[in-house]
């Protein structure tokens, strides 16, 4: 009588079981390099979108002004710019004048939400709002919004420049 010996062949060898661990822990590094290049994404989105945010406000500001100079009557060449000056400055949003320059961050109030200079915890932003005449035109002056934040080591920028005309002028 012939004896037949079958091996018991279904475990792994240890050959198999590296190269099964290695191939999940290259899945795992792979999917946590790309998690935290996202996360990094988000956040520097976010502090663009911010920026350019504050920027469009420091505009504003500075047409509310001129709006608000017409709307007082204010259209001369000699009136219209009241405010409006050359220079430098920095922008309050609930304020009707300009703020002299100076390299302070914005703060954000916790309650509202709001950025401005009084009250509240400090940001990464700095806005600077430049008013240049026009040589030759006393009629428009450009206004050019810096703002400026460093974040993971870097520094950032984002500027919007426009000109503002006195199309409502009166002789």
């Amino acid at each position: 009588m012939k004896r037949i010996i079958l091996a018991n062949k279904q475990g792994f060898t240890l050959m198999e079981v590296i190269v099964a661990v290695a191939i999940i822990i290259t899945a795992l590094i792979s999917s946590l390099a790309l998690i935290t290049s996202s996360i990094s994404g988000i956040k520097e989105n976010k502090s663009k979108i911010i920026a350019t945010s504050l920027a469009q406000e420091g505009l504003e500001i500075v047409r509310n002004i001129r709006d608000n100079n017409w709307l007082n009557y204010k259209r001369k060449v000699d009136d219209w710019r009241d405010g409006l000056s050359a220079g430098d400055y920095r922008v309050q949003f609930d304020q009707e004048n300009l703020l002299s320059f100076s390299l302070v961050p914005l703060k954000i109030d916790t309650t509202n939400g709001h950025y401005q200079y009084s009250s509240g915890n400090n940001t990464i932003y700095y806005r600077k709002i430049t008013i240049q005449d026009i040589p030759g035109d006393i009629d428009q002056f450009k206004v050019v919004v810096d703002v400026g934040w460093q974040e993971a080591g870097r520094d950032n920028s984002f500027s919007v420049e426009t000109r503002f005309y006195n199309w409502l002028k009166e002789e």
